[in-house]
């Protein structure tokens, strides 16, 4: 679920560190106690450890500065609480992450030298890198162009090596890139990655590839999908798009060189590697690192006059060339409440080739008004899709009270991935018709909405369209 960064009011001076996405799930709050340096260098075994600095924190685990102290080298500790996330399996994709970066060795990649368990922490101990993250870079502003194709370049260099082992990493975002002080990038975080090259998923549930939902590329929302090296270089592009521009890529977006004054040639790079068919984007990231050498060695290309908005959507053939389709009928009228924006988008991709009108909205506020004006409009919906986890904002289980008291007669199916959740045990004694429990599928999806919407007409005394 994405979360976003929110701050408190803070003291004038001195002015708020810039956070890290490094530090845990953004917006959520660090629950876990983990032991300070100086209690880490005690439990280490063998006593070659020397730990003095707390460097990151979050709601997944913690980061500690220290020596080795018969090698003399500057190292970093990263450990987990084995109970802690144990819905998501946060131990073993620990253990996975450790497993997949000491397999590699590449200077693009952050090496890992140890790891294994110490109380009840796992661990592992990484090169220490002395610098900052690209997304607290990006906090600070804009990368000038030249630069940005520098990182992608040793990004993408990077990827290829891990691709070539087998691994695709799944989380390529900017959290996830370390520039060092004396100008080295890495790439870490192998935490979600998977082996493509065999029957070892990697996955942190039974059918469910996650991914930072901004930098998820389509087929990680699909739970049959089979993950391949495709994935990072959709991540890639939001990636390059978000240091040119500092804005993510959403719904209709605008080419980065009407934002930054980039070279034209890097729009292209960049629509080719966020297209939703991964059929359509570069096939490597070795092909994508050519792309971008090429803008390098020639000329720049004019920038056109009024460059217009691209979309994620893929492009339509011209009506000359289009292929001959039977658009469906109309299926029904849906509104949907998610706050996931790239699950929201395929969400109503789906069942919009199924001939539902969709209406989406990310707050439950906005859900409520939507729906009354609506009724006001004798254009009433035939089902409301409710996510019931808006962090910021009104969440599901209020916004079905208020939807109840609007119309009693609504229909409305309610999803998340806390299966515990009471409306989620029992939907109907919350006013839901039915339940879609997270991760699912598309199929899932459509043959959930095409029940309730029949079970809705036919209680209504409805014909179907």
């Amino acid at each position: 679920m994405k979360r976003l960064f929110s701050f408190g009011k803070r003291a004038p001076t001195p002015p708020p560190r810039v956070p890290s996405a490094s530090e845990g799930v953004p917006g959520w709050s660090p629950n876990q106690s983990y032991p300070t340096p100086q209690e880490l260098t005690q439990m280490m075994p063998g006593g070659v450890y020397q730990l003095d600095l707390q460097i990151g924190l979050g709601g997944m685990g913690a980061v500690y500065r220290g020596r080795h102290l018969q090698l003399g080298r500057a190292i970093a500790i990263k450990i987990l609480h084995q109970h802690h996330g144990t819905d998501y399996a946060y131990a073993e994709r620990f253990r996975r992450e450790a497993q997949a970066m000491a397999q590699m060795n590449h200077p693009n990649i952050v090496s890992v030298y140890d790891f294994g368990i110490v109380g009840e922490y796992l661990y592992y101990v990484m090169e220490f890198i002395q610098g900052i993250d690209l997304h607290q870079s990006i906090c600070h502003g804009t990368t000038p162009p030249l630069k940005a194709i520098d990182i992608m370049v040793k990004v993408s260099d990077a990827l290829t090596y891990a691709h070539s082992q087998g691994i695709v990493h799944r989380d390529i975002k900017p959290a996830n890139i370390l520039l060092a002080e004396d100008g080295r990038i890495k790439v870490a975080d192998f935490g979600l990655a998977k082996r493509f090259d065999s029957q070892l998923t990697m996955l942190t549930q039974t059918n469910m590839a996650m991914g930072t939902p901004d930098y998820a590329a389509p087929e990680q929302y699909d739970s049959k999908a089979e993950i391949d090296p495709r994935a990072d270089i959709y991540a890639l592009g939001v990636v390059f798009y978000q240091i040119l521009t500092g804005l993510l890529p959403r719904g209709s977006w605008h080419p980065p060189s009407a934002i930054s004054g980039c070279d034209t040639r890097i729009d292209a790079v960049i629509l080719r590697a966020l297209k939703p068919e991964r059929e359509q984007r570069q096939q490597s990231a070795e092909e994508f690192k050519n792309e971008l050498l090429a803008i390098l060695v020639a000329p720049a290309a004019p920038a056109p006059a009024v460059p217009a908005p691209f979309s994620q959507v893929p492009q339509t053939a011209s009506p000359a060339n289009r292929p001959a389709s039977v658009a469906k009928p109309f299926a029904g009228r849906i509104l949907v409440l998610e706050d996931d924006v790239l699950l929201r988008n395929l969400m109503s991709r789906t069942l919009k080739k199924e001939g539902y009108e969709i209406v989406e909205t990310s707050d439950g506020s906005d859900t409520v008004k939507a729906y009354s004006e609506a009724l006001l409009a004798k254009r009433p919906f035939d089902l409301v899709l409710i996510d019931l986890t808006i962090p910021l904002g009104m969440g599901g289980a209020r916004a079905m009270q208020l939807l109840r008291q609007t119309d009693p007669q609504v229909d409305a199916i309610v999803s998340s991935g806390n299966r515990s959740d009471p409306a989620m045990l029992q939907p109907s004694a919350h006013g839901f018709a039915d339940v879609l429990p997270k991760p699912y599928d598309s199929e899932d999806l459509v043959r959930l909405v095409k029940l309730v919407v029949e079970r809705r007409r036919q209680r209504l005394g409805q014909t179907t369209a």
